[in-house]
């Protein structure tokens, strides 16, 4: 029984449902209690898994898989105290080993219903970077993993909880540094993250075991590549390859991964370009490495909307406050005595193109962006930009908050007495994915 358990842990870890439906089926017939027990198991797998449980359907639930989750808790225990008062020839060893598993399994279980809890408020961690509790909550969870022992009873299927905890911890620090403007501890935990991925993925393609299907994930992983700022040779990720066949959740967290890329990539550009243009790159060189790993290549964007609707300018503007220390590079090198930036100072600029600062229209800006709450004009809460026009200038302006402290402007040198339709909208699309808004959005699309 106890061979037995183990593989169906590894079908489950290497997200391998057929192979673990068939592991059930036989170990059912050493152990009815134990083969109940990872059916349920893997229902419920495959339902978190494929982020299915995030789309609301009718007659069903919103919570269903959190009863699913806990009637399989029920499962754990009614097996267990079957087995304690009729083992019906069952090896001790077997026995013990299955009970103590048990207790593995059920604190798992718990794990899982807080995992849920936390897909469905994800957006809470965007729209207020300063609100922790999903970062401390993740902490939490990994040091129950760690006090139950879970990597050592369950496998594969522990490790990749541990796995996920610590990507998704990762990316949640990283998010918040970029916010921040931190560029070191930015680049920390993007590396991390990547790493952590490329670790759990190696994971699954090493495991051996009975049933195992034609694994996919195996197939794809030599070709998987993340964009490393380290790196001058990136791995190549060819569009054209085979589709990922990873779970949505590890896509989603890829995503996310490529989404903060992006973002980043954006906001230390300049930083970035300085340490491109020492490798013999450009401007050019930076950008497409971000297409390798299917990330948005904002800066191409923003200069494809500038050429076809004749915007001046499109900038984001930092607002420095005083619980956040700032540094024009994103770092600073240790000893240095801070200063805080004082006046428009205060504004800067951390991205510009055309790359003259529109310094004429700085006061401007900053007037826009104070005399609007920060936490209530990003994507999240408003669906069209703010518009301004100044009739001294005879120039127009559209902003939005992309965050507590960054503004996104565009600025036009004529009138509009309404509102583009074309800039709102690009505006807005580019606030929502570099908000996060589109990024947790997503986890509801995998199953359309």
């Amino acid at each position: 029984m106890q061979q037995s358990c183990k593989e169906c842990f590894q079908a489950l870890g290497c997200f391998d449902y057929n192979a673990a439906n068939k592991l059930v089926n036989k170990a059912i017939k050493l152990s009815s209690g134990a083969g109940s027990v990872f059916a349920a198991l893997t229902k419920c797998e495959s339902t978190y898994t494929s982020l299915e449980f995030l789309k609301s359907k009718l007659f069903r639930k919103d919570d269903f898989l959190v009863i699913q989750y806990i009637e399989t808790v029920k499962e754990i225990q009614n097996a267990v105290k079957t087995l304690k008062i009729s083992p019906n020839g069952t090896d001790p060893l077997d026995v013990e080993y299955f009970i103590d598993l048990c207790e593995g399994l059920q604190e798992f279980m718990v794990i899982r219903q807080a995992q849920i809890h936390i897909f469905r408020t994800i957006q809470n961690a965007f729209t207020d970077p300063k609100n922790d509790s999903i970062v401390k909550e993740i902490e939490s969870l990994r040091e129950r993993v760690n006090t139950y022992q879970l990597k050592k009873k369950m496998g594969p299927l522990g490790i990749g909880v541990e796995h996920e905890l610590v990507m998704f911890h990762d990316l949640l620090m990283a998010h918040n540094a970029i916010v921040n403007y931190n560029f070191k501890d930015a680049t920390i935990f993007m590396y991390t993250a990547r790493m952590e991925l490329n670790t759990w993925r190696e994971l699954c393609s090493n495991q051996s075991y009975s049933e195992k299907s034609t694994n996919k994930l195996e197939e794809t992983s030599k070709g998987f590549a993340w964009h490393n700022f380290f790196s001058t040779n990136p791995e190549k990720q060819s569009k054209g390859g085979k589709r990922d066949a990873s779970p949505n959740y590890m896509q989603w967290l890829k995503k996310f991964h490529s989404n903060l890329t992006a973002n980043m990539t954006l906001y230390f550009m300049n930083v970035l370009l300085d340490r491109e243009q020492i490798m013999g790159g450009d401007l050019r060189s930076l950008w497409k490495k971000i297409d390798k790993i299917d990330a948005e290549d904002y800066h191409g964007l923003i200069r494809s909307f500038r050429k076809k609707s004749g915007a001046h300018s499109v900038a984001l503007i930092y607002e420095v406050t005083d619980d956040i220390k700032f540094h024009q590079q994103g770092y600073v090198c240790a000893g240095v005595p801070y200063e805080k930036p004082t006046g428009k100072n205060s504004f800067p600029f951390i991205y510009c193109y055309p790359k003259d600062l529109p310094k004429e229209h700085w006061p401007n800006i900053i007037s826009i962006m104070q005399s609007h709450d920060p936490t209530k004009s990003t994507p999240f809460y408003r669906n069209i930009p703010i518009h301004f026009y100044d009739k001294g200038f005879g120039s127009t302006y559209y902003m939005i908050r992309v965050d507590a402290h960054v503004g996104l402007v565009i600025i036009y040198m004529d009138k509009h007495a309404t509102p583009d339709t074309a800039a709102s909208e690009f505006i807005m699309s580019l606030a929502n994915r570099l908000s996060g808004l589109d990024i947790s959005q997503s986890l509801q699309k995998f199953n359309d």
